[in-house]
């Protein structure tokens, strides 16, 4: 018994140490927005990513661990590129991420009633931010209606997602939000603190996913210890 509580303890201290350091390292880029680019920037970028990823590495199995890890690789891939001011680059290594998600949902979906507030929820904001990005994207517009179309996906698939919390809803949203801000404030028309606002939600979306993804492989193996 001494050895069991012993070991939560261990994996505690693990959780609380990985969630300080990554929000550490997520303050660390904020903060130093107004410096961005300088020398490392990309990496500081990414580094709160890279830490979710070797989370999902260490905690996760099968199938579950492939999508969160892929999904959180290629949007750490995204950040790399978009710092370096490479858009096209960067736009096709978040639409990977998005589609690894909306898949890794949807095939863990719930068969209870359908989730229609959560739904109209996504539509509305998808409908709403989508024509004026995609109407001002000039000769790009097809790689961002692309990835608006593989977002909503993301963002339907997790209102749909089996779990006991809202956690990965919610992060989705924050993420439809945070590329929504990147979308008008690329396209449409810049406004103040966007960066600010961009990158909060965004490194709030991934956290709140993982966590949430893991809560529910945790209430899963609870409900069915033989799975």
């Amino acid at each position: 018994m001494s050895v069991s509580t012993e070991d939560r303890s261990r994996v505690n201290l693990m959780r609380q140490t990985t969630l300080t350091s990554f929000i550490l390292c997520a303050l660390a880029y904020v903060l130093t927005i107004p410096y961005a680019p300088y020398p490392g920037s990309l990496l500081v970028k990414a580094l709160p990513i890279f830490i979710l990823l070797g989370v999902a590495w260490v905690s996760l199995q099968g199938s579950t661990r492939s999508f969160m890890v892929a999904a959180l690789f290629f949007s750490a891939g995204g950040d790399i590129f978009l710092e370096l001011d490479k858009f096209t680059p960067g736009l096709t290594s978040f639409l990977i991420a998005q589609l690894c998600y909306a898949w890794y949902f949807f095939s863990q979906r719930t068969t209870d009633t359908p989730p229609y507030t959560r739904l109209i929820l996504i539509v509305v904001v998808m409908m709403s931010v989508s024509y004026p990005v995609i109407s001002n994207a000039g000769d790009i517009f097809i790689p961002v209606a692309i990835y608006m179309l593989a977002i909503a996906a993301m963002g339907v698939a997790a209102a749909f997602y089996q779990a006991p919390t809202a956690l990965v809803f919610v992060g989705a949203l924050l993420f439809v939000a945070s590329d929504s801000m990147i979308g008008i404030n690329r396209f449409v028309t810049p406004f103040p603190g966007s960066q600010y606002a961009i990158m909060l939600t965004y490194y709030g979306a991934q956290l709140l996913i993982l966590w949430g993804v893991m809560q529910a492989v945790r209430h899963q193996q609870q409900v069915s210890p033989s799975a």
